[in-house]
This record gives structure tokens, C-alpha cells and sequence, in this order.
């Protein structure tokens, strides 16, 4: 059921400290810590598609203007260059799905650690090595477990993508980190592709606002993402939220979209990889400040909540590709 796949995949944003009803009851104590090097490295493929409405309605999720994005016309028309994080939710549906969806529970599984208590959803990683046809496409996702490790009072689980044409293509590297709330009494292993990145301590070189409508969840979702904790409120109470929050992956796609139009002209292809971590939910009808600071080709930034002051987005930067405006 949902709650079983929650636990096993830890892709869903939960609050912090999780309600008796998320609360999952920690597994028999083992004589022997979890080897989970045993999970490693197992390739699991499934495939995706997506057409040029998709992207157009992405685009739109994520609050795009420009209509090198949002019209299929435009002689410059692209994919935004964030669109992949959504292969992983729709697979080759067209229609509205269930949550988790068909495609979400094709992947990879968490391993199955001691403890857990909830699963949030902890950093993205998203490297463009090619631009997705404009056109749509028929795609193969490639993804595996790359490491676990101890994070604090739980466990960091890293799950690495790649995403490619039916002719082999490669046109993206994604990495998900997810944190396990309460997994112990298990081995480290496999590598890490969290880094720690703290801005400069100078103000920052620049400073964008992007209020977020109060029915931005609604376009969202449409892309594929329909967990209901952002669109019902009773799902959302009960997942210790007072009302639904804004997904991540859009506050992520607002993000990214604010860096790219700042430095990189809003072009796609001056866009090389961003990287995220989520720190706390972001509310529908909020705005979002994203402070950067520019490091040469790399642009470091963070995103905070301009009516709390909360950061929301933190440990995070935009490489952009040779050429980019600097």
C-alpha cells in the first residue's frame, strides 16, 4: 500500500517530526548490522516517454514566461532543462495516475534498514549531458543504489538515473538523496554524490523574488507528480502539515529557472547541472527569494521564503556550460 511504499522508496517530502500516524514501527533488533553493500549496484530499467504538451505543461509548473518554453512555435522552443526529475513519476503515462504511480513502484527500492520512521526527500542532483528532443521522445531510465550512509539520526540513500534514447543516446545524469528518519544498525557503503556548499560570506551578487500562485500545485502535478499531499488538505494534515505544501521539485524548478535567467540568458543549453538540498516545505501563495553568488562558471545559491525568512533550499549551486554570460 502507500504508506509500505513511503517506507520503502523515501521519495515523498514528510515532515521532520513525523505524526503518530506516519510513525512506522522500528523493525526486531538484529544481532548483526545491516550489510548494505549487498544493494548496490543492481540496474533497474524501465522506460518513459514524454510529447511536446508535456513540456509545455512542465514548463508552466514550474512558472515559465518565456515562450521559448511555453510555445511550440517559438523558433527556440526547449525542454527546460530540469524536466527529467519527472520521468521517474510518469514513466509512459499520458493519463492522471495513482500515487505512487506505476512507474514510481518499477524502481529501485530502499534497503530494507532497522528503524525507519519516515523518508524525506533530501537532495537532487541533475546534470544535462545532451538536450532532450524538443519534439518528445521514447526513453530508457537506467537506475541504481550508489550508497548508503549515516546521516545524523538516520540514513542517506543515493539512488543514481540515466536517462537515454531508444538509440542509446545518453542525454542525462540524475542522483536522488534520500533521507531515512530512524534507520540504524546498519554498514556504510558505496559512494556519496552529496557535497557541502556554503555561500560566500559576501551579500549576494544577486537577489531574484518569485511569488508562487496559491494554485501553482495544481498545474504541477498535472506533469505527473500527484501525490495528494499537495492538493488535500486532510491527506496534508495527516501528514503533519496544516495545509498542502508546494513540491519540492517545483520549488527546485523555480530555483533553477531564477539562476539560469540571471546568468545564463534563460538559454537551455548554457545549462550544465544543478544541484539541491531541501530544507524545509514551501507554502502555495508564497514567495521565494534566491540569493546566488557567482564562482566563476558555478553559481552558488539558495532559496528562502521571503514571508518567513525560512531557507528552503540550501547546499546548493548551477554549473553553467563555457559561454554561458558571466
Amino acid at each position: 500500500g502507500f504508506w509500505n511504499w513511503v517506507r520503502g522508496h523515501g521519495l515523498v517530502w514528510l515532515k521532520r517530526e513525523p505524526s503518530s500516524f506516519l510513525s512506522f514501527s522500528p523493525e526486531p533488533n538484529q544481532a548483526m548490522a545491516t550489510d548494505t553493500s549487498q544493494y548496490l549496484n543492481t540496474w533497474v530499467e524501465q522506460k518513459a516517454s514524454y510529447n511536446k504538451r508535456d513540456l509545455l505543461l512542465y514548463a508552466v509548473g514550474i512558472g515559465c514566461e518565456d515562450l521559448r518554453y511555453v510555445y511550440e512555435y517559438d523558433s527556440d522552443f526547449a525542454a527546460f532543462p530540469t524536466y527529467p526529475v519527472l520521468f521517474g513519476f510518469k514513466g509512459t503515462d499520458q493519463d492522471v495516475i495513482s500515487f505512487p504511480s506505476p512507474a514510481m513502484q518499477e524502481g529501485p527500492s530502499n534497503p530494507p534498514l532497522e528503524g525507519i520512521k519516515a523518508g524525506l526527500d533530501g537532495e537532487r542532483y541533475i546534470e544535462m549531458i545532451k538536450p532532450l528532443p524538443a519534439d518528445g521522445a521514447e526513453l530508457t531510465l537506467k537506475t541504481r543504489l550508489i550508497g548508503v550512509h549515516k546521516r545524523g539520526s538516520g540514513a542517506s540513500v543515493e539512488m543514481e538515473q540515466l536517462v537515454s534514447g531508444a538509440d542509446g543516446t545518453l542525454y542525462y545524469r540524475l542522483v536522488s538523496g534520500a533521507f531515512l528518519v530512524g534507520a540504524k544498525n546498519f554498514t556504510d557503503s558505496g559512494e556519496t554524490n552529496s557535497k557541502k556548499i556554503d555561500p560566500p560570506n559576501r551579500a549576494p551578487d544577486t537577489v531574484v523574488e518569485m511569488p508562487i500562485p496559491s494554485n501553482q500545485t495544481h498545474v504541477y502535478r498535472l506533469s505527473g507528480d500527484y501525490n495528494p499531499l499537495h492538493i488535500d488538505p486532510n491527506m496534508a494534515q495527516m501528514m503533519g502539515f496544516k495545509e498542502p505544501i508546494l513540491h519540492g521539485l517545483c520549488s527546485l524548478g523555480f530555483s533553477t529557472r531564477a539562476v539560469l535567467q540571471a546568468y545564463g540568458e534563460n538559454d537551455p543549453s548554457k545549462f550544465k547541472s544543478v544541484r539541491v538540498r531541501f530544507a524545509s516545505p514551501v507554502l502555495p501563495g508564497n514567495t521565494l527569494q534566491v540569493e546566488m553568488w557567482k564562482e566563476g562558471s558555478i553559481i552558488i545559491f539558495q532559496t528562502k521564503v521571503k514571508e518567513t525568512g525560512k531557507v528552503a533550499i540550501n547546499n546548493a549551486c548551477l554549473e553553467l556550460n563555457a559561454g554561458a554570460k558571466m
